[in-house]
């Protein structure tokens, strides 16, 4: 059988709080196909590697990115001990492995072509549910890596990204049947689950749909030979307790 194509969802999220340095380094330790990042703006137009519009899940605090500058932002300590990742230091510790950046806010596509410029051996694809950010971007960055994201409506999400030329789709993975496949691939569209965190159904999208890579919380079931970890610092806070989260 061909190698899955796994993605790191917010780095390794079922092993350490999702989105930060030690998720991400957690993921690369593990040798994943991608890695998948989640961007928001703060007041000052920085872009942060956070999912949620505030802090609570993560750092059990009230405020939201928007309204914080990335001085204020990286003040509050998550609940790992650790601060929040602003998108260069995020890629600094990426390198050169794929990864997958999803924007959740609008007005976002210039800022993050601007600050992939410092970064030219990135290699950045970006994904989001927000079309009309994908639309400029595919205006002003014609070979950049553009997939949509769906949780309910994949014929017309296969449609529209074909309208818009984008590369593919991200698809919740309970939308992933033989009618979706067929149809993202006659319209000459990749295809990514999320977020599988289900061995069996994984192995089964594995053997029944070879071509589509799978974004999990849990890379460490789906690598045969994990790269050995550091030995984490004592006192630091495990994160796998957070198991319901928002997609």
């Amino acid at each position: 059988m061909k190698q899955r194509k796994i993605i790191g969802h917010r780095g390794a999220a079922g092993l350490e709080l999702e989105n930060t340095a030690t998720s991400i380094e957690r993921a690369l330790h593990l040798h994943v196909s991608a890695i998948e990042l989640d961007l928001r703006l703060t007041k000052d137009d920085r872009l942060v590697v956070l999912h949620d519009s505030d802090l609570a899940r993560v750092a059990n605090n009230p405020h939201k990115a928007r309204n914080l500058t990335l001085s204020e932002l990286k003040k509050i300590r998550l609940l790992d001990g650790s601060e929040i990742l602003s998108l260069p230091e995020a890629l600094r510790i990426i390198g050169t492995t794929p990864v997958i950046l999803e924007l959740k806010d609008t007005d976002s596509a210039r800022l993050l072509l601007k600050e992939l410029k410092k970064f030219p051996q990135a290699k950045v694809s970006v994904a989001s549910f927000k079309l009309n950010e994908l639309a400029l971007l595919r205006s002003l960055a014609p070979t950049m890596h553009l997939y949509a994201l769906e949780l309910t409506k994949p014929f017309e999400s296969i449609q529209l990204a074909s309208m818009l030329d984008l590369d593919g789709i991200g698809l919740n993975f309970w939308l992933l049947n033989p009618l979706t496949y067929h149809y993202a691939r006659r319209k000459k569209l990749k295809i990514y689950v999320f977020t599988l965190n289900r061995k069996f159904i994984a192995r089964f999208i594995s053997w029944l749909y070879p071509t589509v890579a799978i974004c999990t919380d849990h890379p460490e079931w789906f690598v045969k030979k994990p790269h050995p970890l550091r030995r984490k610092k004592k006192g630091q806070a495990h994160a796998s307790h957070l198991r319901t989260r928002r997609q």
